[in-house]
């Protein structure tokens, strides 16, 4: 569900299972592996999953400083008036400051890209933004569905 809605590019489902695994399963990792460490916090039995975060140790290819990276935030879309996505940036927070490092997070959607951005406005800095190219057709209208008239109107 989640690569539905935010993922721009093909599943590898190899790539997926060995990041899921380091991040459950750390006691496998031998001390003198060198790649990545994740972490994963969920929300919800485990028989029906409600929210989800999934952090990476990164290092900016120009620097040696760690920061804790967010790969996914999803939340159920039948638990967004729930308050899970609040919890999980308040996880994500508190993980960060606890290890001492910065957290970079951000927003990169098809649906509802705009309400995101707001939601993620009140909780964090902003520092930036993401752009795609090339947009193909179908693209334009998911990811500027919900911007201003205005705005719309020219990218149709």
């Amino acid at each position: 569900m989640a690569h539905r809605e935010n993922g721009l590019f093909n599943v590898n489902h190899q790539k997926v299972e060995f990041l899921l695994q380091r991040a459950l399963n750390p006691q496998f990792i031998h001390p003198l592996d060198t790649g990545p460490r994740a972490e994963i916090a969920v929300i919800g039995p485990k028989s029906n999953l409600e929210a989800m975060v999934f952090v990476i140790l990164g290092q900016f290819w120009y620097s040696a400083d760690y920061h804790l990276e967010e790969l996914i935030v999803y939340v159920d879309p039948e638990c967004r008036k729930s308050g899970h996505v609040k919890a999980l940036i308040d996880w994500m927070k508190k993980s960060a400051d606890d290890l001492g490092i910065p957290l970079i997070t951000g927003v990169i959607s098809k649906d509802r890209t705009a309400a995101k951005i707001r939601l993620y406005d009140r909780y964090l800095g902003r520092v930036g933004a993401f752009y795609l190219h090339p947009l193909r057709g179908h693209d334009v209208k998911r990811i500027n569905h919900n911007m201003d008239r205005e705005s719309w109107m020219g990218t149709r």
